[in-house]
C-alpha cells in the first residue's frame, strides 16, 4: 500500500475492476437472435419476453414429460407388448401347423435338387421361405423372449422356441460368451418325416434314381440356414457352425454350436 501511495499509483480496487468488466461488456458485439433469452431471459431493465418463453418452455415440459411417460406405460407398452405377443402365438401355431408340410417340401427338393423346379426350391425357395418367415416374426420374437442380441447364449432362445412349438426336446451342455452347444435329444419327426440316413447299398434308389438321398441335408441345411439367418439379424459377429453330430445318422443327438466369430479374449476359443 505504501509502495503505491509513494509511487503515485492508484490503488486498483474491486469496484475499478467491476467498472472494466461493464466498460467491456459494453465494447463487445451482441448477437440478437431468438434463443439469447436462454442466456439471460431477465435483464435490468427484466427482458419479459425471454422471461415469457422459458417459463412456456418449462410449463409445458412440466407438463408433457409426465403425460408422455404415463401414455407409453399405460397404453403404448401395453399395446406393443399385446402385439409381439400375438405375433409370437400365430408364428408358433403356423410352425405347429405347416411343419410335416415343409418337411416334405423339403425331402422332395433334397431328393430331386439337381433337376426342375425342386433344384430352385432347394437352392432359392426354401431358404427365402425361412428368411420371409424370420422378417415376419423376428422382430417380435427378440422383443418376446428378451434377447439379449450381445449374449449368443440369449440368442439360443430362438432355437428354444422352435423346438417347443414343434416338440422337440434338447438341453444346453455348453454357455459361455464365445461359444454354446445346444444338442436336441427327441425329435418327433426322426424316423417317419425324416428318414434315417443309411449305409450305401442299403436303401432302395429315390424315384429319379439317387440311391440314399440325404434326408439329414433338412436339418444340415434347412435349418442351419433358418437359425443363422435370425443370428446373422441379431449380430453378424456369430454364427452357426456345420452340424457334423445328427439323429438321422446314427448319433445319440443333433448337435447345435453357436459360437462367436472371432472369440473375445478370456473366453473360451471355439
Amino acid at each position: 500500500m505504501e509502495t503505491l501511495q509513494a509511487s503515485g499509483k492508484k490503488e486498483f480496487t474491486i469496484n475499478d475492476l467491476r467498472l472494466e468488466v461493464e466498460t467491456w461488456q459494453k465494447q463487445k458485439p451482441q448477437n440478437k437472435n431468438i434463443f439469447i433469452f436462454f442466456k439471460s431471459p431477465i435483464k435490468d431493465p427484466p427482458d419479459f419476453f425471454g422471461f415469457l418463453i422459458s417459463f412456456i418452455i418449462l410449463a409445458l415440459t412440466l407438463v408433457f414429460v409426465p403425460v408422455f411417460e404415463i401414455v407409453r406405460l399405460l397404453i403404448l407398452r401395453p399395446a406393443l407388448t399385446l402385439f409381439h405377443t400375438t405375433m409370437v402365438i400365430i408364428g408358433a401355431a403356423l410352425l405347429r401347423i405347416l411343419a410335416k408340410p415343409l418337411i416334405h417340401i423339403g425331402n422332395k427338393a433334397i431328393e430331386n435338387k439337381q433337376r426342375g423346379i425342386y433344384k430352385f426350391i432347394y437352392k432359392k425357395g426354401f431358404p427365402a421361405f425361412l428368411q420371409f418367415f424370420n422378417l415376419c416374426f423376428g422382430f417380435s420374437l427378440k422383443y418376446y423372449l428378451k434377447i439379449d442380441t450381445k449374449d449368443v447364449r440369449s440368442i439360443g432362445k430362438f432355437q428354444e422356441w422352435i423346438d417347443d412349438s414343434c416338440g422337440v426336446e434338447g438341453k444346453w451342455i455348453e454357455s459361455d460368451v464365445n461359444r454354446s452347444v445346444r444338442h436336441e435329444t427327441w425329435c418327433p419327426f426322426v424316423g417317419r418325416e425324416i428318414p434315417y440316413v443309411s449305409p450305401a447299398g442299403q436303401n432302395s434308389p429315390a424315384p429319379n434314381g439317387i440311391e440314399n438321398p440325404d434326408y439329414s441335408e433338412f436339418c444340415s441345411y434347412f435349418m442351419r440356414y433358418w437359425i443363422q439367418n435370425f443370428i446373422k439379424s441379431c449380430n453378424p459377429e456369430f454364427e452357426l457352425a456345420p452340424l457334423t453330430c445328427m439323429i438321422p445318422k446314427g448319433d445319440e443327438c443333433c448337435e447345435f454350436v453357436y459360437k462367436r466369430k472371432k472369440p473375445w479374449e478370456g473366453g473360451e476359443k471355439s
